[in-house]
This record gives C-alpha cells, structure tokens and sequence, in this order.
C-alpha cells in the first residue's frame, strides 16, 4: 500500500480495514537491523476528527502515527496493536506532531 522511513525503520501499510468506529491499519515494520515485525495500529472516527477535522486522509494520519509510535517505543517496546487514542496519552506532544507531520 505505502511505505514510510523513520532513522529506525521502515514501515510498510500492508491494509486498511474499516471498522465500526473507525480504521484498522496493518503494517510491517522492518527494523533497522534487518528484522520484520507485524503489527495493527486502529484509528477511531472521533481521534481523525480532533486531530485534524478529517481534512487529512486516515491514512496519512496512521502513517504518522506509526512512525511516532516508532520512534517512541523502539524495536524492544513496539507493541503488536496500538490505538492512536492510546498513543495521544503516552506520547508528549503527539496532537501538535501529528499537526506538524502532514
């Protein structure tokens, strides 16, 4: 689908999936080193909606929001599923990157 370079991966969206509250993204990301992991990150309808009043694709926002997620939690704490309501509380600052990114 598209593919996304962070200093340490690339991420890959394999698929978008609707879901009754939003999207569901599939990825891979292949890690620095060489290794490949799979991961789903979800994005509700409301969190498109605050973070950019759906005038972005849900796709460029989950792009970003992976790349974020990335960059945070590095390969040893990327977690198999993420939710970007979830990422909003963890990471400091995320609304205004995600603003800054697109």
């Amino acid at each position: 689908m598209s593919e996304l370079n962070s200093p340490q991966a690339t991420i890959q969206i394999d698929g978008e999936h609707e879901t009754q509250t939003g999207w569901l993204y599939t990825m891979t990301i292949t890690w620095a080193e060489g290794s490949t992991s799979d991961h789903e990150l979800t994005l509700a309808w409301v969190d498109h909606e605050h973070l950019v009043g759906g005038a972005i694709s849900p796709s460029v926002i989950a792009k970003l929001a992976a790349r974020l997620a990335v960059e945070h939690y590095k390969q040893s704490g990327m977690p198999a599923r993420c939710d970007v309501a979830n990422l909003r509380r963890r990471i400091s600052g995320f609304d205004q990157l995600i603003k800054a990114g697109n």
